[in-house]
């Protein structure tokens, strides 16, 4: 869903810049944009809700393996309550007044979340001396049926050190078109495959 949903904000914002169009035809947005895709889909365009096959062939879905240790989940009310009193200055810098909230962690502002990550990836030891493997957090966009709705973001600090990574892939599978999850988050994103 979050490598989706970038395409749905696209086409939503592209519908929104065609009001004014739809308005001086006197029909509902909804039926002028059905138009203007049809037109689209008949010229052989991309741009209208289709999400192009290089975007699956780009990419995998892995199965990893990761060194036992411990992931911050910055959603809880203690990580944002201890965030909150630690990053007070630099959350006020970019806005933030009165405490983060889960729309803060979660939201689209990186200034936010990268000033986050930033200061839990270089300044957190745990409770038993570890550093953190990285962030869990959920995602904005929900969960599906059946699904957690989680997202992991991974640390890569042996990397950042010049050594290989403690992770193992135990699974590599190509995205098809007819993928269960795939199919899922496209209704949600209202986009298709070709």
């Amino acid at each position: 869903m979050e490598l989706l949903a970038p395409y749905r904000t696209e086409i939503n914002g592209t519908r929104r810049a065609l009001q004014k169009d739809a308005d001086a035809m006197g029909i509902p947005l909804e039926q002028y944009w059905n138009m203007v895709v049809a037109d689209w889909d008949e010229a052989g365009t991309m741009r209208a809700r289709w999400l192009p096959r290089a975007w699956r062939d780009g990419r995998a879905i892995y199965r990893l393996n990761y060194p036992s240790g411990w992931w911050v989940d910055i959603t809880s009310t203690n990580t944002l309550t201890a965030l909150s009193e630690h990053l007070d200055d630099e959350l006020a810098g970019l806005g933030v007044i009165g405490g983060l909230t889960v729309a803060h962690v979660t939201g689209e502002d990186r200034a936010i979340t990268a000033t986050i990550a930033g200061w839990l990836r270089d300044t957190v030891t745990l409770f038993d001396g570890t550093q953190p493997l990285g962030v869990r957090f959920i995602s904005k966009h929900g969960h599906p049926a059946g699904g957690t709705g989680t997202c992991w973001a991974y640390w890569m600090r042996a990397t950042d050190a010049g050594l290989d990574e403690p992770v193992e892939i135990t699974d590599e599978t190509a995205i098809q078109e007819s993928d269960v999850d795939l199919k899922k988050a496209q209704a949600f994103c209202k986009i298709q495959t070709r």
